[in-house]
């Protein structure tokens, strides 16, 4: 039911009895069908942009897609693959494996990678909008979360991360239910999507925890009027949650005495930008994806809404309005307290910033009278811009890279691959999505891949000890001047993806550039454009690693 401008929401209407599965879809629609259409339509361009190109253009997406095309294999007890790899699914790293190994069997394995994807973006949208229903913040607010539903760390291919964030704020959605009314069924979805959360990606399981405990002092004091009664039902409300947190302990515990050095980088744990740089550069941490900067420019738009929003609703003071303020604190405070490196892992901060955009949803007063329709056609406006931005880049990426899948379609089932990369960015895509070119083959073509993440303990599919080939000493996925053609490590991987410098003439002068002095022992396998593909199978072993 549309909202007029002029008519705060109370909080206590959440203490309404749901009424089953209309209300449930109440949460998904805003307050008018032209806005919600609007809304939707955004989280689609989004989630539908993964299927544009013929690659995904995600950077270490490869990389797991290739890791849940094993996990395919390996259900086959005789698997040529059972030799070398093995399964563990008792991880926190892993669900994204799972439902992509499980999907395979009914279609091809690279649409079910494309498909798990996009419902996490899709699924990331429904949960910020249904959250923000559940806590009777103006639903218009959502929208302004759009541009980073496609954040940085989805670009880098973080895909169980993406996966774990959505049924991390999924899961909210239902911790703010109880917080205002708990019900059998709030309380059991939350155990639920707790445990999920967990089994993705133990950084959402803890980004879950703090933001559920950010939200309980506020949410269950005004929905009780008592500090006591919002206590207990804070308790009732937040426990669930420990059936994704007993899940991570125990799995920290197992993998911890397999490996303890995996969980402290020697040179850079705790290692971070100064402060000013966290704020200054907040867009490029949110999104940074695009050459053009324009993602970034969208998310500088949201955040210049949310302070204009703040000022003049804090000047119209509603009485009946109630921000929530505590999460914002705690997501800002975690964006800015937690390091670039910690517990051995990269890239932790800029993963933050979605929860950081959300939690300002959250935080922003409401707008009275015609200010509101104003604020309304800008955030969906910006939304609209952000889902349209990304699905034009899918179309450019496509163009770009389109010619790099077709090689892949050309060469034969079951290889060794190794790819050797010349600028592994696109205009379309800033960051190296292609530096995994590799892993590409591996799963469309279900053969084996060099610099595969399997060597990594926390994935669900991973190397047997001793079962992988020897790592070289000196690695070319991310130096392609590097490639030795006859060093061991190369030799185990006999067909050579390449991608050329720009502008390089013809066949002869790539062979020369990538093989040296065997340009003319080596088999085109396939070109298209400037993507080449080498037989290496033959060459000589010189020894190295």
């Amino acid at each position: 039911m549309a909202v007029p401008d002029s008519t705060p929401i109370d909080l206590a209407e959440a203490t309404a009895p749901a009424e089953g599965s209309a209300r449930t879809l109440d949460l998904l629609k805003l307050d008018t069908a032209r806005a919600t259409f609007v809304y939707w339509a955004s989280v689609a361009l989004v989630s539908l942009s993964m299927f544009v190109p013929r690659l995904v253009p995600l950077i270490d997406y490869p990389q797991h897609l290739a890791l849940a095309d094993v996990a395919r294999r390996l259900s086959d007890p005789s698997a040529p693959e059972a030799v070398t790899h093995q399964v563990n699914y008792f991880t926190y790293n892993g669900l994204f494996h799972i439902l992509v190994a499980k999907l395979s069997r009914l279609m091809p394995i690279e649409l079910a990678g494309r498909l798990v994807v996009a419902l996490s973006l899709a699924l990331l949208g429904g949960a910020v909008l249904a959250l923000v229903r559940v806590l009777k913040r103006p639903p218009e607010y959502a929208a302004l979360a759009t541009p980073v539903l496609f954040s940085f760390a989805v670009g880098w291919g973080f895909v169980n991360y993406a996966l774990g964030t959505a049924l991390a704020f999924t899961t909210a959605a239902f911790v703010a239910r109880s917080l205002m009314r708990p019900t059998a069924a709030s309380v059991a979805f939350t155990a639920l999507f707790a445990w999920l959360c967990a089994m993705t990606h133990v950084l959402a399981m803890l980004l879950l925890c703090l933001f559920a405990a950010s939200l309980a002092p506020e949410v269950a004091y005004r929905a009780t009027r008592n500090w006591l009664r919002g206590l207990l039902r804070s308790v009732v409300a937040l426990a669930p949650l420990l059936t994704g947190a007993i899940w991570c302990i125990a799995v920290y515990r197992e993998q911890y005495a397999w490996a303890p050095e995996m969980y402290k980088d020697a040179t850079l744990e705790g290692t971070s930008p100064p402060l000013w740089q966290k704020f200054a550069f907040f867009g490029s941490w949110a999104t940074g994806v695009h050459s053009d900067f324009t993602d970034q420019g969208l998310v500088g738009i949201a955040m210049i809404i949310f302070v204009i929003t703040a000022i003049v609703g804090f000047r119209q003071r509603d009485r009946e309005d109630a921000p929530l303020y505590l999460p914002m604190l705690a997501m800002l405070g975690a964006y800015l307290a937690t390091p670039m490196v910690f517990i051995g892992t990269h890239l932790i901060f800029p993963r933050l910033t979605q929860a950081v955009v959300i939690a300002a949803v959250l935080a922003c007063p409401r707008v009275l009278g015609v200010g509101r329709s104003r604020v309304r056609v800008a955030a969906l406006t910006v939304g609209a811009i952000a889902g349209l931005n990304l699905f034009a880049h899918s179309v450019l990426f496509a163009y770009e890279t389109n010619d790099a899948s077709r090689v892949l379609d050309d060469l034969p089932e079951g290889r060794r691959a190794t790819a050797v990369v010349w600028g592994s960015s696109t205009f379309s895509f800033r960051h190296g999505t292609l530096v995994h070119y590799a892993a590409y083959y591996a799963a469309r073509k279900h053969g084996d891949w060099a610099f595969s993440f399997a060597r990594y303990l926390s994935v669900p599919v991973r190397f047997k000890p001793g079962g992988g080939p020897a790592w070289p000493l000196k690695g070319w996925e991310f130096a392609p001047a590097d490639y030795n053609p006859r060093c061991k490590y190369a030799r185990h991987f006999d067909l050579v993806l390449v991608k050329a410098p720009r502008g390089y003439p013809g066949e002869q002068e790539v062979r020369e550039l990538v093989f040296g002095r065997d340009a003319g022992a080596v088999r085109l396998a396939s070109h298209h454009g400037n993507y080449w593909a080498f037989d290496t199978k033959g060459l000589p072993d010189d020894g190295t690693f």
